[in-house]
């Protein structure tokens, strides 16, 4: 698309909306599409980095060790015998703490962090919290600070990556610039949806500029949402703040009010709705819920992990399938602080035309590893107190969805409440009944595509008492970044698992893996999967980025287990 200049008269604006795509009845103006619909429009934008450091502080660090104790709230000693090391620090240690120091002379200022998922900072001793909006840390001048960081490595690799200083009035300036550019790249998307190349003069007064900031767009199309509780939800991003007018047809109006321009709208059944804010008419949308019959069809899933291109390929390839049901397993995006990062995961969700429902990954807690709060995941992905564990009864399925990343290390304590949780589902008579007993979470029971890793042990015990009961078929993986899967025998019931962690991340290297487990199929490709399942059948394919076929599995049983 090409980069147009800023400009229109607001007059003329109110003059062109006899073309208005959603509702040939509305007079209010119409946005063609929602601000992260096409990304090429805003890639300028999308494109801006990190603040840049003006000292860069990568020499000069000790390794001083790591270790899998439990907790986020921990400690370290200094006085242990370290390794002189420079910056980046990369190491294979799942499930770990890497521990780090530095003596320097601080000034007043800000720190900037990076490192594998998260970092924690200590200056003599005291904890600095990091500020909203990344691992930026507020530090004072001091000589000869003493500096311990933690690395929390809740992935397969960490480490400490980067260092930089820069002075509070720089990074100041950075924030404010962001803010700039980003009302700018708004103004200017407003303007290039509103009309065509055809029809633009400059923006000549504040009143012009004033009257089109009334008109809130979309940053996100609505997504249809299946709920921890078994509840359907509509979600999507605005521009705004505020109220929004829903009217359905039939002629009833709604109203809902937002404090963060995430909108929510509770929905028991199919839905066709007119949508407007402030002096914006937002467009007509049509849902239907899903129809859980004796067949259905799901695409599942994994590590999107800001692979946008690659994910928007997938995304389509979805929509193209027309399936009920959209599982993401985890790492949905690649920082979960991370400010745009949600909302344009939620524009690709839209492109599915399908109902989502989504497991976190430990991706998705990035940024959040001070207290293990997601807050931008809970925002934009859930509702308010909502559980990101569940169960879902889809037909002939029964799917247990859980968030082994609300601690670190990854696990399920026996005496949480998702601890309770699952050992209640997989011992209830729904579940027992299901057909299909599907478990789906992030981090794999088994693994063999990474070197040195091979699957979660916590993971493992927790499940393991349940495949030996057979109330277990199958459990559904990301984490790794590849496609796996494996048939494994307990006490003669089978189970089977897949790892689907190819749509969008980086894939695994090529020719290097672990000893074991022996996986039954390993491919190191982009992919998603497609199953169609009956009360008998549970048929998948994986697909590759051109949809070809990368492997397929049917598996069938006679009656139900118990």
């Amino acid at each position: 698309m090409k980069n147009w200049s800023l400009g229109i008269g607001i007059s003329l604006i109110f003059l062109l909306q006899s073309c208005a795509v959603h509702s040939t009845k509305n007079t209010s103006p119409t946005f063609r599409e929602a601000f992260f619909a096409d990304e090429e429009a805003i890639a300028d934008f999308l494109n801006k980095g990190m603040p840049q450091p003006s000292l860069v502080l990568n020499e000069g660090w000790i390794f001083l060790g790591k270790d899998s104790l439990p907790g986020i709230s921990r400690s370290f000693s200094t006085d242990v015998q370290g390794e002189s090391i420079q910056l980046p620090h990369r190491i294979t240690f799942a499930n770990h703490s890497f521990w780090y120091h530095k003596t320097v002379d601080l000034q007043e200022g800000i720190l900037i962090l990076e490192g594998d998922d998260g970092v924690q900072l200590w200056i003599d001793g005291e904890q600095i919290r990091r500020m909203e909006g990344g691992d930026f840390f507020q530090v004072a001048a001091k000589k000869e600070a003493s500096i311990t960081l933690r690395v929390v490595n809740n992935a397969m690799a960490g480490g400490l990556q980067k260092m930089g200083w820069m002075s509070t009035q720089e990074f100041l300036s950075w924030k404010n610039l962001r803010s700039s550019e980003r009302a700018k790249a708004l103004q200017l998307r407003k303007v290039q949806l509103l009309t065509d190349d055809q029809q633009q003069q400059p923006i000549s007064s504040t009143s012009q500029e004033n009257e089109l900031a009334q008109l809130p767009m979309l940053m996100t199309s609505p997504v249809l949402v299946l709920g921890s509780d078994q509840s359907y939800f509509l979600r999507w991003v605005s521009e705004k703040a505020g109220e929004a007018t829903l009217t359905f047809s039939g002629g009833k109006e709604v109203k809902l009010s937002s404090a963060t321009g995430i909108f929510t709208l509770p929905i028991d059944g199919d839905v066709e709705f007119e949508l407007w804010q402030e002096k914006a008419y937002q467009g007509k949308f049509t849902f239907s819920l899903p129809r859980w019959g004796k067949k259905i069809k799901l695409a599942i899933w994994a590590d999107s992990q800001g692979g946008w291109k690659r994910f928007d390929r997938f995304t389509k390839l979805i929509h193209e399938n027309q399936v009920d049901l959209s599982i993401g397993a985890g790492d949905l995006v690649n920082n979960g602080s991370e400010e745009d990062a949600y909302p344009r995961f939620l524009q690709k969700l839209s492109q599915m035309n399908s109902a989502q429902l989504l497991v976190p990954g430990n991706h998705d807690y990035d940024g959040y590893y001070d207290d293990l709060n997601p807050e931008q995941l809970q925002q934009y992905l859930f509702r308010e107190n909502e559980p990101r564990y569940g169960f879902q009864q889809l037909g002939p399925v029964g799917v247990l969805t859980l968030d082994p990343s609300e601690n670190f290390p990854v696990a399920i304590a026996e005496t949480s409440e998702q601890g309770k949780f699952l050992h209640s589902v997989l011992n209830s008579e729904s579940w027992l009944s299901s057909s299909w007993k599907m478990v789906v979470l992030h981090q794999p029971p088994y693994s063999q595509g990474w070197p040195g890793y091979h699957g979660e042990e916590s993971i493992r015990a927790v499940l393991e008492p349940y495949f030996h009961a057979g109330k277990i078929d199958l459990v559904i993986a990301g984490h790794t970044h590849d496609y796996e899967r494996l048939t494994k025998e307990f006490s003669g019931n089978q189970v089977h698992f897949f790892i689907v962690g190819g749509a969008g991340g980086g894939m695994e290297p090529e020719g290097r893996m672990s000893d074991y487990p022996i996986m039954d199929r390993l491919i190191k490709k982009h992919h998603v999967a497609i199953a169609e399942v009956s009360a008998s059948v549970f048929a998948i394919r994986i697909l590759g980025s051109n949809a070809e076929l990368l492997d397929q599995l049917t598996l069938t049983k006679k009656g139900n287990k118990k």
